[in-house]
Order: C-alpha cells, then structure tokens, then sequence
C-alpha cells in the first residue's frame, strides 16, 4: 500500500547525540529490517556534505542506496550534496549555493507517495544548522516525523542524550525512542549498562536496541549486517511507528 495524496507521511527521521555516533549504520539496519517484514520502505538522506566525484558512491546516501537496494532517484534520496565536510550551512556557502527547505520537503513528499514509509537520516546532531534560521529538529518537524535519537552507550551519553530530547521536546517534536550504539570499541574493563539505564530512567522513553562495536564499518556491512540486526527490537518499533498492520 502507497501513501496517497494527503496522506499524513509514515516514517521516522533518526537523528543523533552528535556526529559520528552511527547514524548511518542504524538507518541502514532500520530499513533493512522494515523492509524484511514486509514494509515497502524509501531511504533519504536530504544533505549530505564531504561528496567529491570520486567519493560520491562511498557518501552515506550512495552507501545507503547500495546496501538498502532502493531505486529511488539520487536526487530525491539526497537533494543537496556538497563537497566541504562541514555543517550543512556551511558546507553550501563554500560551494556558493543555498539550502531551499522547500526543495526537501518536496522530496520528502515523493518519496512518501512512493513508499508505505521513509526513513530519513538527519545530519550531525538537532541544532546542526541547515539554513541561517533554520535547524535540523526543524527540518524534522516540517517532514511531520517522530524522531528516533542514536546515542552512545558510554561516557557522555547521558548529558548529550537528555540535552538532544530537551531540545526536541521543546520544539513540540514527537520523539519515539532510542536505540544505543557502539561506534568504537568500549574501554577495557567497562561496564556501560548503567549509562543506559540512567538514560532510559531520567528520559521515559523505550530502547529499541544496542547495536555492538562491529570493526570496519560501513565496509564490512555484508559481514555484520545479520549480528546488527538482530540487536534491534523489530516489533516493538513497527508497533511504536504505527506500521504492523501493513507488515
């Protein structure tokens, strides 16, 4: 089943605590499970930066097309793609161009006629700017999403993570729950359950899982996509997101 014209978007827009946290390796793991239990899904990832010629398929939206298998156009995938690794507004002044919202959104809106769901891969962290009065939690609340927060599993986490939600909330956005990552190796000797527990009490919201460390990623997919998955709580997002009657 298609979304028609009108039709309030399914989806989630997945964001992180901050860069680098794997963003990325979650979107992919969200989609590929949506897509295994049935849910006809579209990936978009609206901005991505550091994109040369030469790198272009190894940018997390040419990654995500290539180990998701959509067919989707590149540029409603990914509408804006710049070669300066930096934050959206920054990356588009280099360039010489400018970011128009209305440009993604209407991306947004047609991946959304063509899929029973999308899920959209945000960029750094919620006040990354995109424009000089625009935000990504803004972006977020225009596409009309419930948002999914990565955080980290270890030290920091708890400050990063309930300032993210704070952030969020604040703007009335919806926020359907978090899944914990390890983007790089736990110290020796730790232990980081507490962390998690801390954040689950003092949010109120569910996990939908911790992803392990997995060496070398996002190159190593095919290795460790089937452990990556089976660390997500598959039926409990279905449930939170409103998507298992059509599974």
């Amino acid at each position: 089943m298609l979304s028609s014209p009108g039709q309030t978007p399914r989806g989630v827009f997945i964001t992180g605590t901050d860069t680098d946290v794997g963003k990325t390796i979650v979107t992919a793991v969200v989609v590929t499970t949506l897509t295994a239990n049935g849910i006809n899904t579209g990936v978009m990832k609206p901005i991505t930066t550091g994109e040369t010629d030469q790198a272009a398929a190894l940018s997390d939206s040419g990654w995500l097309m290539s180990v998701t298998g959509v067919d989707d156009l590149p540029d409603l995938i990914a509408p804006y793609r710049f070669r300066t690794a930096a934050a959206p507004l920054i990356a588009a002044a280099r360039d010489g161009r400018a970011i128009e919202p209305a440009r993604i959104i209407g991306a947004f809106q047609a991946l959304s006629a063509r899929h029973d769901c999308v899920v959209v891969e945000g960029i750094g962290g919620v006040l990354v700017p995109v424009t000089p009065d625009l935000f990504i939690a803004d972006l977020a609340r225009q596409m009309g999403l419930p948002v999914l927060i990565v955080a980290r599993a270890g030290l920091g986490s708890i400050n990063h993570t309930l300032m993210t939600l704070e952030c969020l909330r604040n703007r009335g956005i919806a926020v359907c729950g978090l899944i914990f990552n390890h983007p790089s190796p736990p110290p020796a000797g730790t232990d980081e359950s507490d962390t998690v527990r801390t954040i689950l009490r003092l949010s109120g919201l569910p996990s939908f899982g911790e992803l392990p460390y997995c060496d070398g990623l996002p190159g190593a997919w095919d290795k460790h996509r089937d452990a990556l998955i089976a660390r997500l709580d598959a039926q409990g997002l279905l449930e939170e997101l409103g998507l298992r009657g059509l599974a």
